[in-house]
């Protein structure tokens, strides 16, 4: 809903602040700025304390500054601040979320829920875009960040009472959502009788040099290009093309969601069957993403050459729909990698994926303002990395558990090496010098007469 909001608010907030719109393409990416910054560290920072803690902590920030974006969009810089602060809120939620999935849900099971969980995306996209018209038609687009700020923080508290309510009712499971991967290896070590060893640091260069891992990152990207660019402009296109008033774009937006949420429901179930029916694991995620990629892409091609409105409403909404099995693909690999690190995986690769956000949903206003062509601004694009993606993923992606030993320094490093000990000197030198010049300046000072004297030096 908080990224929804932004989409469909940008068409009166254009008009009553006279953006162009390479500026509502700047105003709506500047929420990924925030969303990028966070990946990774909230990745870590997950791994260390589980995602039962950070996703509440999460979700408040981005309430808080969604409420926030009326009082401080008369300015530029104030709105992207607003909306920096809703992407660092929101940075935080896919790795906690995939946390706790790879902990709490088995490999035969985590389609299902991956597709459940991630699928709720969706449902507030619908949400946003049936509420967000009416409040914004009859009190004003502020209502729409107002009343979704109050809607986040509230349900903020409401997880709390949910998690009270498992840790009187199942304490074990409490156990398993509240235990972070660190005191979960030292269980399983007591319960063997071994010592725990000592915590490794995060081999971050073996991630960067897995195969697996790299292909994953660009498929994520590839994925996000037209996530990103679909939810920003959509209301827009279906305005701008088929004279829609602002009530009626929104509803017309609705139509792609809800293909979404009917192709998670059962993607994700059928998925999982084909794995317990004795799939390999990396056929059913290749086959998934795959068909998340070049059905949308054929779609969009199709939409690019159609001058009919609502065959041009239909291939947008199958396109939208079918991309949602990357829930089955992409999102669901990052456990099959390594579920110990999926939270920091998935903070690597969603780092990657929030540049589309960045670049995407700016380039794409900055090509409508220069060809005037919604097919060149927003499906050529999206069809050039749905094809590349679904290569990559097919010919260099994997499933298996990846070995993240190799954790060596890069030859870069092995360069810069010799002169860490010179600059190190050099500093403590610089150090020493500093002291000492403000000791004698000091002493000076006070064999000085006057105060003016004092002034002058």
């Amino acid at each position: 809903m908080d990224k929804v909001n932004i989409s469909v608010a940008i068409i009166p907030m254009a008009q009553d602040f006279g953006w162009s719109p390479t500026v509502s393409g700047l105003v709506q990416s500047s929420f990924f700025y925030g969303y990028a910054l966070t990946q990774i560290p909230g990745g870590y920072v997950t791994s260390l304390i589980g995602g039962r803690s950070v996703l509440p902590a999460g979700v408040s920030l981005w309430s808080a500054a969604t409420a926030a974006v009326p009082l401080l969009a008369g300015t530029i810089p104030g709105l992207f601040l607003c909306r920096a602060a809703v992407g660092l809120g929101e940075g935080v939620a896919p790795s906690a979320s995939t946390d706790m999935v790879a902990r709490l849900i088995d490999t035969r099971e985590r389609s299902r829920a991956t597709s459940y969980m991630f699928g709720g995306l969706h449902v507030g996209s619908l949400l946003g875009l049936l509420v967000a018209p009416a409040l914004i038609e009859q009190f004003g687009w502020q209502t729409v960040f107002y009343g979704f700020g109050l809607a986040g923080l509230a349900w903020s508290f409401w997880w709390e009472a949910v998690v009270k309510g498992i840790q009187e009712s199942e304490p074990e499971e409490y156990l398993k959502l509240t235990r972070t991967s660190r005191q979960a290896e030292a269980a399983a070590a007591a319960k063997a009788g071994t010592a725990l060893a000592a915590q490794e640091p995060m081999p971050w260069r073996a991630f960067l040099r897995n195969t697996p891992v790299r292909a994953l990152a660009y498929t994520h990207f590839c994925n996000n290009w037209f996530h990103y660019t679909m939810m920003a402009w959509l209301p827009t296109y279906f305005t701008d093309t088929l004279s829609l008033s602002l009530t009626q774009a929104a509803q017309v937006s609705l139509l792609p969601p809800v293909a979404a949420i009917a192709i998670s429901v059962t993607a994700g179930p059928l998925a999982d069957g084909l794995i317990e029916r004795g799939w390999p694991v990396a056929r059913v995620r290749k086959l998934a993403q795959t068909t998340a990629f070049l059905c949308p892409t054929a779609c969009l091609l199709a939409a690019a050459n159609c001058e009919d409105g609502p065959t041009s409403v239909a291939l947008v909404t199958a396109a939208l729909g079918t991309a949602s099995l990357s829930l089955c693909g992409l999102y669901c690999n990052h456990a099959d990698l390594s579920p110990r690190y999926a939270p920091f995986l998935l903070g690597m690769t969603n780092t990657i994926g929030a540049v589309p956000g960045i670049i995407g949903v700016a380039v794409t206003g900055a090509i409508l303002d220069a060809t005037g062509s919604w097919s060149w601004a927003l499906f050529a694009p999206s069809a050039f990395f749905f094809v590349t993606g679904a290569a990559v993923f097919c010919t260099l992606g994997s499933s298996d558990a990846q070995d993240f030993s190799d954790d060596r320094p890069f030859w870069i490093e092995e360069r810069l090496a010799p002169m860490a000990g010179p600059m190190k000197k050099l500093g403590s030198f610089v150090g020493s010098a500093g002291k000492a010049g403000n000791n004698l300046l000091s002493s000076v000072r006070q064999l000085l007469p006057n105060k003016s004297k004092d002034k002058q030096l």
